[in-house]
């Protein structure tokens, strides 16, 4: 990603992103890797004068993101795009005992690809970046949830590919720090929300998108 001045960066998704973040305050981005991704890039860049933003909102899924995008993304007019969404469509599916199939996958990439078409379209020069859901298998139900994941993750690269996002593969990754380190370190017993070393992770990995 390349930056320019006064670019409006915008994160958007659910309760990774949001990480607390003040409803009444625009400019709040929460306590997580927004926070120090985007605070970080601020310190680096301070003459571009940049703008960030945090939409993330708990509990979201892709169809909660669609009923908010008008006002919650295209009203903010990004440059620079950042999508984290997933992990809650797999999750309360299973919650409600109805895993993902192929029909709601396919309707999954349908309604991801409508959202980008509509920012492209308002922004043709905006830049994306996709971030892919993970799950950490602290609890035993959580490896059940990776056939899903996988399938779900492999969508969001095709999609990353067509719209020539940036793609965080933020799954693989933590799978590689898994081999030296303990999943609680970077998540909570649930394997989903992170602890403050697992936002330093994602924060790190978006950081590495950025061309300064």
């Amino acid at each position: 990603m390349k930056l320019r001045a006064n670019d409006r960066i915008l994160f958007i998704g659910d309760s990774i992103t949001d990480c607390g973040r003040s409803f009444n305050n625009d400019e709040d981005l929460g306590l997580g890797y927004v926070f120090l991704a985007g605070n970080l890039l601020l310190g680096k860049v301070p003459h571009l004068h940049l703008k960030v933003f945090n939409r993330g909102i708990g509990g979201n899924k892709l169809l909660d993101l669609e009923k908010r995008w008008e006002t919650d993304c295209l009203a903010v007019n990004p440059d620079i795009l950042t999508v984290f969404i997933g992990i809650n469509d797999i999750w309360h599916n299973r919650t409600n005992s109805t895993p993902i199939d192929q029909e709601y996958l396919n309707d999954f990439d349908r309604r991801y690809r409508q959202l980008l078409m509509q920012v492209t379209e308002q922004n043709p020069a905006i830049q994306l970046i996709l971030i892919q859901p993970f799950v950490l298998p602290i609890l035993d139900d959580r490896l059940a949830w990776k056939n899903e994941l996988n399938l779900m993750n492999q969508i969001i690269a095709n999609i990353a590919n067509d719209f020539k996002a940036e793609l965080i593969p933020l799954s693989d990754h933590f799978e590689q720090l898994l081999t030296e380190s303990d999943p609680l370190e970077f998540t909570v017993e649930d394997g989903v929300h992170p602890t403050p070393v697992g936002h330093g992770v994602i924060a790190n990995q978006w950081l590495n998108r950025i061309n300064f």
